[in-house]
């Protein structure tokens, strides 16, 4: 999950319809449908290939 950046009222949305996304649940993560689309910015990428300090900035509808 993107910490940086959500507003108060867009993690209310994500609240909102993430229970009716839940496919799976696991001691340690919740799995969902892909669905939602978000556009975030970062840094750069990591030499592994993940996104460097991501800060979210909207859904994507």
């Amino acid at each position: 999950m993107i910490e940086l950046g959500v507003k108060p009222q867009q993690r209310a949305a994500f609240h909102s319809v993430k229970d009716r996304l839940k496919t799976h649940e696991d001691r340690d993560f919740i799995y969902l449908e892909p669905r939602l689309k978000a556009r975030v910015k970062i840094r750069n990428w990591t030499k592994a290939g993940l996104l460097r300090a991501p800060a979210f900035v909207e859904f994507v509808l």
